[in-house]
């Protein structure tokens, strides 16, 4: 092996690097990206999706879209005009269903999963939902909706631990499908059935530019283009000696996103455990830790759950001493911290009247969390740009995010009494 392959000093000088500094990356406004998390499936995908299949949604496309995804899935489309579309629809015993396409004659449920971990027996519980339709179709049909089609993990198709039910869901009681595939390939056909200059076309483009950037793809225009513009493929026609070279400064990259998100939650870390009412404890079961592979994840362009839980110990109100403070790295919000409340290792609910810290700026809350703020100095999936993981290697650049951090659980503690 040369030893150019594996130095890397002739790159800095040369006319790639000066090219690729000169490079503009930037990408087109879009809407649905500054409002939400690409990988938002609660507050993005999942009412996107139900919008665009519902007959009587105001895209007035009618049963189209719906008819279209169906025969994607290989269901026969007969009587899509009178289908009835459910998001998020609550089962007193079996919980939430992302979406529900009820039919004359058939009804379907879809667990849309991104990249939040599985829940116990999230797929038997949808399919105890099918089970319980009062009037029975003559067909059912289950879908794991995922990015990339995998299977379901054991704890989701298995029976709750706590029942008196056991078993697991067979193979062919449900199927896998993806974004990469079957949302690819039919939002790509109805882009090129609705007229450009209409407004559900220009809704349509950008949903369809961050589900490129969820399943990790470009369109091949963007792509050659900044190919070209890059001067790459010239140089490695040219210099074939220095592709090892490239390749182990891409693994770098790779390596010190993860290695700077890793630093960044170690400070915060350090900075939480010196205040006197917390104290470190493991994450509940199926609620994974940060560590090494949550970070290399997201560095990657994948989105991985990760947290860190402290419990909050001096609280006299009787409702909330089983709230605990928790750092988290995910999907739906990024890089947040917020409030849960835990007990004997499950996450409950949260009383109605416990909104109290609705004066703190950025933070949001739901029937699950008190409060949580996501941390917006930071995009733990960008690498670059003035939101970047990279100015992370300047010391004292996490500063700011630590003492956000710090400034946010002060608010809380000021809300406890």
């Amino acid at each position: 092996m040369s030893e150019r392959q594996n130095d890397l000093s002739w790159f800095w000088n040369s006319d790639l690097y000066r090219r690729l500094q000169g490079m503009s990356c930037t990408k087109k406004p879009n809407l649905l990206r500054l409002l939400f998390a690409v990988h938002d499936e609660v507050r993005l995908h999942t009412p996107l999706l139900g919008w665009l299949l519902d007959p009587k949604g105001d895209h007035g496309l009618g049963a189209t879209p719906l008819t279209r995804f169906l025969s994607i899935l290989e269901i026969d489309p007969a009587g899509a005009e009178h289908a009835r579309i459910w998001r998020e629809r609550s089962f007193a015993e079996h919980g939430r269903v992302d979406l529900m396409v009820e039919l004359p004659d058939r009804c379907i449920v879809i667990e849309n999963k991104l990249y939040a971990a599985d829940q116990e027996a999230q797929l038997w519980r949808y399919q105890k939902v099918l089970d319980a339709q009062p009037v029975l179709p003559l067909a059912s049909h289950l879908f794991y909706l995922t990015p990339d089609g995998c299977e379901p993990s054991p704890l989701s198709i298995s029976a709750p631990v706590d029942s008196e039910e056991t078993g697991i869901l067979e193979a062919g009681s449900y199927q896998c499908i993806s974004y990469q595939n079957e949302i690819h390939t039919w939002l790509s056909a109805l882009l090129k059935k609705v007229p450009e200059e209409s407004r559900v076309h220009h809704i349509l483009t950008q949903y369809h530019e961050v589900l490129m950037e969820v399943i990790g793809m470009h369109s091949r225009e963007e792509a050659i283009k900044e190919l070209e513009s890059s001067g790459l493929m010239d140089h490695i026609a040219k210099n074939q000696g220095d592709i090892s070279a490239l390749a182990k400064l891409t693994r770098s990259v790779f390596f010190l996103h993860a290695k700077l998100l890793e630093e960044l939650v170690e400070t915060i870390h350090d900075a939480l455990i010196k205040e006197p009412r917390l104290k470190s404890v493991k994450p509940p079961d199926r609620w994974k830790e940060l560590d090494w592979a949550t970070y290399e994840g997201w560095a990657k362009g994948r989105a991985p759950s990760g947290y860190r839980f402290y419990r909050i110990t001096g609280i006299q109100d009787d409702e909330l001493k089983d709230v605990y403070l928790v750092v988290g790295l995910d999907a739906e919000d990024g890089f947040w911290v917020g409030l849960g409340r835990f007990r004997a290792g499950q996450h409950h609910e949260v009383p109605d009247d416990l909104n109290r810290f609705a004066h703190i700026e950025g933070a949001t809350h739901n029937n699950w969390w008190l409060s949580w703020v996501t941390i917006r100095e930071l995009n733990p999936a960008n690498f670059d740009g003035y939101r970047g993981i990279g100015k992370l290697a300047i010391v004292g650049a996490g500063d700011k995010v630590v003492e956000n951090v710090l400034k946010i659980w002060k608010e809380y503690l000021v809300a406890f009494g």
